[in-house]
């Protein structure tokens, strides 16, 4: 990667690198007519030199895509441009962390937090899924938490039309620990490979890991098509059996078997969410839909029983198990405990893997249906603050999704410490009306870069300065305190004192 740090791109003055990406690498970066922070993915030039004009059409389609989707859980994208070159995409800059990270640093996430995140990804993929739009990567990486717990899915670089009139044939594009049946197969996609996807990120955030493992990325791509997954309350027993069930249904490995939709996926969490408010045993709770997907895949199962005596791979969920010593195309079915609703138990039968091409998408619905977008998981997340507050006063959904602060090379750290400790010794930091900045009132920087120089200079020269003294001109900005901030932690500064000053 070339060092693009303090360049500008049109209307955008690249500020420092956040991370990189399979196609692209990724800068916080300063809108100057508008003066907000936004994420800048620079396409990365190699590309060009492989791919060409292919590469470069898959890049424009990510923002023409992600840009006519406008929902509160999916980052927005503002513009495509070029410049020197270089083709980038301003978007929506994220301040917080994603789950992988969640995930690789606290190992399962609890339940109720769990909802909460489900939830709002469903309304994403909702909105997509109408808009005739596959993702086709959904997985915790590019699913974003802010320290508010408002949840973005993000990264539409894969992302196709629906109607496949875009569509390379036998093409198989994605992440293999998160693909679909279909996916890994190169056959062509609708919304509900998406609903795999995030049934496969469930599933990890439950237990704190995926289903399938493996050393080379086909050997885990072909687990997808051949092995059921291992049951997730047989991981986490713990865990309520309703939502064990609803995970391995959107894991279903014939399309026909899975939630239609992510509305489906959303109104049955809906439903669970409400439960889990009211303190209920979701156990106790019926979902209709999961219920008759069941009873189909129930009646699919018994139907190949009967003409072949044989059970196809794509029809075994959460209510099979492998036995230990099973090999993936002759294996040995044991009925688990009974579920709901009550089905007759399969007898022992060899497993023979079917293609499920004859499956049809579902229909459209007309654009008048799809129009209204689904606010309520925003409303949600001050509503079950108010329930937890009022009814144990114990639980915080800004504790639940606390993200440490930021490393260096982590985005803008937003945890300041505001305190009067003058124990330590404190560097001090003034922003003027015109949002200049002065270290100990004599030197002076213009921009984040001189900033982050001057600041890295003072904590080099002392090893004794560990904190930030900030004196704020009541006619500066909130940008301009963000950049102080974020340039301290850059600098090794452990804390930020921050006040008003009165000029």
């Amino acid at each position: 990667m070339s060092d693009l740090t303090d360049k500008r791109l049109g209307e955008f003055h690249l500020l420092r690198h956040l991370g990189s990406g399979g196609m692209a690498d990724v800068f916080l970066a300063e809108q100057t007519s508008l003066q907000r922070y936004v994420a800048v993915k620079v396409m990365k030039p190699g590309l060009m030199a492989h791919s060409g004009q292919d590469m470069l059409s898959r890049f424009k389609q990510e923002a023409m895509m992600a840009a006519g989707l406008n929902h509160p859980n999916i980052v927005q994208v503002y513009t495509i441009g070029q410049e020197d070159g270089l083709h980038y995409i301003a978007q929506e800059f994220v301040q917080g962390s994603d789950l992988a990270t969640l995930i690789r640093e606290r190992g399962k996430l609890d339940l109720t937090s769990v909802l909460h995140v489900m939830r709002q990804v469903a309304a994403a993929l909702k909105a997509s899924g109408k808009a005739g739009i596959v993702h086709r990567d959904i997985k915790p990486e590019n699913i974003l938490v802010t320290k508010k717990g408002e949840v973005k899915v993000a990264d539409f670089g894969l992302a196709q039309l629906g109607d496949g009139g875009d569509q390379s044939s036998g093409v198989t594009m994605g992440t293999p620990l998160y693909m679909s049946p279909e996916q890994v197969s190169g056959r062509e996609l609708d919304p509900r490979s998406d609903v795999y996807s995030f049934g496969v990120t469930c599933y990890q955030l439950l237990c704190g890991e995926p289903p399938f493992r493996g050393t080379t990325a086909v050997q885990i791509a072909m687990q997808h098509l051949k092995n059921p997954a291992p049951p997730l309350h047989q991981r986490i027993p713990a865990l309520p059996r309703v939502l064990c069930r609803m995970v391995h249904r959107m894991m279903a490995k014939r399309r026909s078997l899975r939630y239609q939709s992510a509305e489906e996926v959303l109104e049955d969490l809906k439903t669970l969410v409400a439960a889990h408010k009211q303190g209920r045993s979701l156990d106790l709770v019926r979902l209709p839909r999961l219920e008759e997907l069941e009873k189909l895949a129930e009646q699919e199962r018994q139907k190949h029983l009967k003409s072949s005596g044989t059970i196809p791979v794509e029809l075994m969920d959460e209510g099979f198990e492998l036995s230990p010593t099973a090999d993936v195309t002759e294996t040995s079915v044991m009925p688990v405990a009974a579920r709901q609703p009550k089905v007759a138990k399969p007898v022992a039968a060899p497993v023979v893997v079917e293609d499920d091409d004859d499956d049809p998408p579902p229909k459209r619905k007309r654009a008048a249906e799809s129009a209204a977008i689904d606010l309520t998981p925003a409303v949600d997340v001050t509503f079950q603050l108010l329930i937890f507050f009022m009814v144990t006063a114990s639980f915080s959904m800004q504790k639940a999704f606390d993200v440490p602060p930021a490393k260096k090379t982590d985005g803008v750290s937003t945890s300041v410490v505001v305190e009067q400790d003058q124990s330590s010794t404190a560097l001090k930091v003034q922003v003027d009306a015109e949002n200049n900045f002065f270290i100990e009132e004599t030197k002076k920087a213009t921009g984040y870069r001189e900033l982050l120089e001057l600041l890295k200079a003072e904590k080099n020269a002392s090893a004794d300065l560990t904190d930030v003294e900030l004196e704020l001109h009541p006619d500066s900005t909130h940008e301009a305190r963000v950049m102080v901030i974020d340039a301290a932690t850059q600098a090794g500064f452990t804390r930020v004192r921050n006040k008003i000053a009165e000029w």
